[in-house]
């Protein structure tokens, strides 16, 4: 099956520019997130907590989630299925190290400390919270879906993908009904997982450009209707408001792959380019903020809250752009030694990282608690 062109305004490297925006927007609202949770933590001092919603943070990871979905609906499409896992794999993984690497030599001379554990470290599922950055959960779930995507192509079953995303969707609401999420939790074993709400996301952001590839409201309409079905599912249950998230998330997304855009989008080369790094640039910054305000708030002392919050914000996305930069250059270079490599080599990698998958899960399964 292949899918139609999106027709958003795209970037010379046929990127979406809105989606684009859309990443750092998402990015920024977990960072003022953590900002907040942290100051609050760190200084016992609630001035951001006051400041800004608390459902930023998990409005950003939905996002963060539907715009994975959206973009695997076209991905699964283009490429064979060991370079497509190839491919998500010198996305997540060469950053991360990158990061971590950096969290640790900071460590020496910082007061924040490094939690590491190699098992962790892989971002197969777990089940435990000894994470160096302290935002590796929503990697596992990644993880977890470009698997799900992975086995489609294996298979030969993207012409079926929407009959399967339904049928997770479904398997999704009997587990909630059984078994409600525990809001205090973040991290899952394999055997639950899968059927976490917060896999609305991904699942919609997939499902809808497959089965409304026509249809898509404004954006504006889009936003409005998101809040309402957030609102609505606010008002039931942690499981009503992750629901609520995942559809709003997901139509939001795709009312911006095809939307075509007003004239001052079209003509604005700088806010184009402006709007593409801050989206390339976004996946850096999700990785290094919370070492960054973990230890900023550690090192300033007693100058004024307000001082000290709006300086971690602001030193999170400078210190993301230089990481940004080698992280894009690296997937790019990684990127396209995977697309010259023979089919051999690819096959054999994504095979070895399939089998490791898959013995870390049983491990994890069979391990206590």
């Amino acid at each position: 099956m292949t899918l139609p062109p999106f027709e958003g305004v795209r970037t010379s490297s046929k990127k979406i520019v809105s989606l684009q925006w859309l990443r750092f927007v998402a990015a920024s609202m977990v960072l003022i997130y953590h900002a907040s949770v942290y100051l609050d933590l760190i200084k016992q001092s609630s001035y951001g907590l006051e400041r800004f919603p608390t459902w930023y943070g998990s409005v950003g990871v939905s996002l963060f989630f539907a715009l994975s979905g959206s973009l695997m609906a076209s991905a699964m499409t283009k490429s064979t299925a060991p370079q497509f896992l190839l491919h998500r794999i010198g996305r997540i993984y060469p950053a991360f190290f990158l990061v971590v690497a950096l969290v640790v030599l900071a460590s020496f001379v910082s007061p924040a400390r490094a939690l590491l554990d190699l098992h962790a470290m892989t971002l197969f599922p777990y089940g435990k919270t000894s994470y160096p950055l302290g935002i590796e959960w929503t990697l596992v779930f990644e993880i977890m879906f470009y698997m799900f995507v992975f086995l489609l192509i294996l298979f030969k079953k993207t012409a079926q993908a929407s009959s399967f995303l339904i049928g997770w969707l479904a398997l999704i609401l009997v587990n909630n009904i059984v078994a409600p999420d525990n809001p205090a939790v973040n991290v899952f074993h394999p055997y639950t997982l899968p059927l976490v709400s917060l896999n609305v996301s991904f699942a919609l952001g997939m499902l809808f450009p497959l089965v409304l590839k026509r249809v898509s409201p404004h954006p504006i309409l889009a936003a409005l209707i998101a809040y309402a079905v957030f609102i609505a599912g606010a008002s039931h249950s942690v499981v009503g408001v992750r629901w609520g998230m995942g559809i709003g998330s997901a139509l939001i997304v795709h009312s911006l792959t095809q939307f075509k855009g007003v004239d001052f989008l079209r003509s604005k080369a700088a806010l184009n380019y402006l709007g593409d790094k801050l989206g390339s640039y976004s996946y850096a910054l999700y990785l290094c903020h919370v070492p960054v305000i973990k230890t900023l708030y550690e090192l300033m002392g007693d100058r004024p809250v307000a001082t000290q919050f709006y300086v971690v914000i602001a030193a999170a996305f400078l210190i993301s752009i230089p990481i940004g930069e080698v992280d894009v250059r690296m997937y790019r270079a990684i990127k396209g030694r995977i697309d010259r490599s023979p089919g051999s080599v690819t096959w054999t990698l994504a095979g070895l990282y399939t089998a490791a998958f898959c013995w870390f899960t049983v491990l994890a399964i069979q391990a206590p608690g």
